[in-house]
């Protein structure tokens, strides 16, 4: 009876508090993902400009680095709006 159900609350608790800190941790996790992807971005375009200033190859690698990185970025805020509005 009353211990079973004790039990049954103390588990019910703790599953909340891990979904939350599992919650938490992907958040995290996401932004930065994110973060890391809009440095890389930026930091072969910065290298691309670079390239192209000396007259070396500035197309690919770096160009093309830049633009999957930043397509990356632009996929991951997508997704995130597109999973804040259908939580709503």
């Amino acid at each position: 009876g009353a211990v079973a159900a004790e039990l049954r609350r103390l588990e019910a608790e703790r599953e909340e508090r891990r979904r939350r800190a599992n919650a938490a941790a992907g958040r995290v996790a996401f932004w930065v993902l994110a973060l890391l992807l809009a440095f890389l971005g930026y930091d072969s375009a910065r290298t691309a400009h670079e390239a192209r200033r000396r007259g070396d190859d500035w197309v690919y690698p770096p160009a093309v680095n830049a633009c999957l990185c930043v397509a990356g970025v632009l996929l991951l805020v997508g997704f995130a709006l597109w999973r804040h509005r259908r939580t709503r």
